[in-house]
C-alpha cells in the first residue's frame, strides 16, 4: 500500500470513527439518575482473610520454610552489624569513581509539512520506495524522497508550513530530497531534474536551509522569489527579489546567470530576460493571492496593518497583549510591537 492509499483508508476510517453504529442510535440506554435508583443484585461479599498473617504465594515443606526464615534473620543480622561498624568518614574517596550524568540534547527530526494546495491538469507522484506512481490531489501531504511529476499542460503549487511557497511547472519532474524539520530549523532540498520550479521562500533561521539542484549546481537561498529550470543541457536561474547563491555567484533582485552543463559557474550575472521577469511576477502575485484565499476559508476575514514605516501586511489579527499583536501573515505567525502600528483595516 502506497503513501496516497494509506491517507484515503485512514480518511474512510476516521469517517466511520465518528459515526455511532446504527444498533446504538436505535436503542435507548438509562439516564444516571435512573440506574443510581436501582437497587443492587449482586452485592459484593469479600472472603474472610484466615487468622494467620504471613502471606505464602507457593506451598512447600515446612521445614524448608523453618530453614529459609532461619537464614533470612542471620543475613539481616549480619548486614545490621555491618552498617554500625561502618564509618562514612574513613571512607577512601579516591577509589570512588563519580562520573556525573552528560545530559545530552540530541535533537529529534520530524517531517516538514508541504501540502499540494492545487492540481492544474495531470500530476503524479512516485512515493519514496515505491515503483508505482499515483495521481496527486490536494491536500496531499509530499514526505522526503517523493518524486512529482507533471505531464504537458498541467502544474501544482505546494504549501509548505514555514510560509514558502512552490510551483512546480509543466513537464517536469522534482525529487523532494530532503523536507525536515527540528525544533530549532528546516532543512529543505529539492532536485530538478527536468523542467522548471518557482519559489517563494519565506525567510530562513540561521541554520535553516532550502537548497535546489540542477544539472552540477547548488542554488542557495536565504528569502527570495525565484526560480530554476534545467532541460538537460543548460541551467537557467532568475531572481525577483532577494538574493541566491549559485556557487560563488550572488544573484540578486532581477538578476539571472546561465550556466552550461559541464561549464563553470560564470563569473557575473546578467539582467533577468523580459519574459522571466513577467512569469515571476505572476508567480508572485498569484502566490500572494492563494495565501489570502486560504487565511479568508479559515478565518471568514482578512485585515490590513500598515506600520509607521510604511511597511503593510496582509493577514488575519488573532488578538493582542499589552505590547504586542498576534498576527497571522502571509509568510506565517507573527508578533507586532503595538507602539510601531500606524492603523488597522479590514480588508473584506
Amino acid at each position: 500500500m502506497n503513501e496516497f492509499d494509506k491517507q484515503h483508508t485512514i480518511a474512510k476510517w476516521e469517517e466511520l470513527l465518528r459515526k455511532p453504529a446504527k444498533v446504538t442510535e436505535t436503542r435507548e440506554f438509562p439516564s444516571w439518575e435512573t440506574v443510581a435508583k436501582r437497587s443492587i443484585q449482586f452485592e459484593y461479599l469479600p472472603e474472610k482473610s484466615s487468622n494467620s498473617n504471613v502471606v505464602s504465594f507457593f506451598r512447600r515443606p515446612l521445614g524448608l520454610a523453618v530453614v529459609g526464615g532461619s537464614t533470612l534473620s542471620l543475613a539481616a543480622a549480619l548486614f545490621f552489624v555491618f552498617l554500625m561498624n561502618s564509618n562514612p568518614s574513613e571512607t577512601n574517596h579516591s577509589d570512588l569513581a563519580v562520573a556525573p550524568a552528560a545530559k545530552t540534547t540530541q535533537e529529534t527530526s520530524s517531517p516538514l509539512k508541504v501540502i499540494v494546495s492545487s492540481v492544474k491538469g495531470k500530476v503524479s507522484v512516485l512515493p519514496r520506495g515505491s515503483s508505482l506512481s499515483v495521481p496527486l490531489v490536494k491536500k496531499y501531504q509530499l514526505a522526503s524522497g517523493d518524486v512529482v511529476i507533471t505531464e504537458g499542460s498541467s502544474q501544482i503549487d505546494l504549501d509548505f508550513e514555514t510560509g514558502s511557497w512552490m510551483r512546480i511547472t509543466p513537464n517536469s519532474e522534482v525529487v523532494m530530497d530532503l523536507i525536515e524539520k527540528t525544533n530549532e530549523a528546516q532543512s529543505q532540498k529539492f532536485s530538478v531534474k527536468k523542467g522548471k520550479l518557482f519559489a517563494s521562500v519565506s525567510k530562513l533561521s540561521k541554520d535553516s536551509q532550502f537548497v535546489v539542484q540542477a544539472g552540477e549546481h547548488l542554488t542557495q537561498v536565504r528569502g527570495t522569489v525565484f526560480s530554476v529550470q534545467f532541460d538537460g543541457k543548460s541551467e537557467v536561474v532568475a531572481v525577483r527579489e532577494g538574493s541566491v547563491a549559485v556557487g560563488d555567484l550572488i544573484l540578486t533582485s532581477k538578476q539571472q546567470t546561465v550556466i552550461e552543463l559541464g561549464e563553470p559557474v560564470p563569473s557575473s550575472a546578467t539582467p533577468v530576460s523580459p519574459k522571466e521577469d513577467k512569469e515571476l511576477k505572476a508567480f508572485q502575485t498569484q502566490t500572494i493571492l492563494a495565501r489570502e484565499s486560504m487565511l479568508y476559508e479559515e478565518h471568514a476575514r482578512l485585515e490590513l496593518v500598515r506600520l509607521e514605516d510604511g511597511t503593510e501586511l496582509r493577514g488575519v489579527i488573532l488578538g493582542q497583549s499589552e505590547t504586542h499583536l498576534h498576527f497571522q501573515g502571509l509568510d506565517g505567525l507573527i508578533e507586532i510591537p503595538i507602539q510601531k502600528i500606524l492603523e488597522t483595516e479590514k480588508i473584506r
